[in-house]
């Protein structure tokens, strides 16, 4: 099903005009990056994918336009290395966040810098600042795994030698 019938699961808002497509996106991109870190295809040609489809097919020109700005300010494109280009992703979508927290959204769901520190201890420090090493590491562990309606279920992982594996 598509538009306001749809049904998010995990990106589900407290109402039908919240959250829903736009968190799903936010998710699969994630899930992308991560899954393809240090493999074929690998997160730099997953980051030039997603702004691609951004660029080519996302419907909301607003929304478009911030994010092929930001992207330019943030040379996503010039990235070269997969662990730069799950972080980067990870900052563009705190850039988000931040920018529509003063906007009114789903007050069950306010728009955070994530992760906090309810879902990584150590990822912020006493200041607020983001470990970056930390985060890296969560962003793998919590993007390699995918909520579905029947619970979480891992995506893919790496065995030694290379070889891919169901997790």
């Amino acid at each position: 099903s598509s538009g306001i019938n749809a049904e998010y699961g995990g990106c589900k808002g407290s109402n039908p005009n919240t959250r829903g497509f736009t968190c799903s996106l936010w998710l699969l991109f994630h899930t992308m990056l991560s899954s393809c870190y240090n493999t074929s295809p690998g997160s730099v040609t997953a980051l030039r994918s997603i702004h691609g489809y951004i660029d080519s097919f996302f419907t909301c020109t607003y929304c478009r336009d911030h994010f092929l700005t930001m992207a330019e300010r943030m040379r996503l494109l010039e990235i070269t290395d997969d662990r730069t280009a799950v972080l980067a992703f990870w900052e563009a979508h705190n850039v988000v966040n931040k920018r529509l927290s003063v906007v009114e959204h789903d007050p069950y769901f306010p728009k955070v810098q994530f992760p906090p520190a309810s879902l990584c201890d150590g990822c912020v420090d006493a200041t607020g600042r983001f470990d970056t090493a930390a985060i890296f590491n969560f962003l793998l562990r919590h993007y390699r795994r995918v909520l579905t309606p029947y619970g979480r279920l891992r995506i893919m992982g790496r065995q030694s030698g290379g070889k891919r594996y169901p997790m």
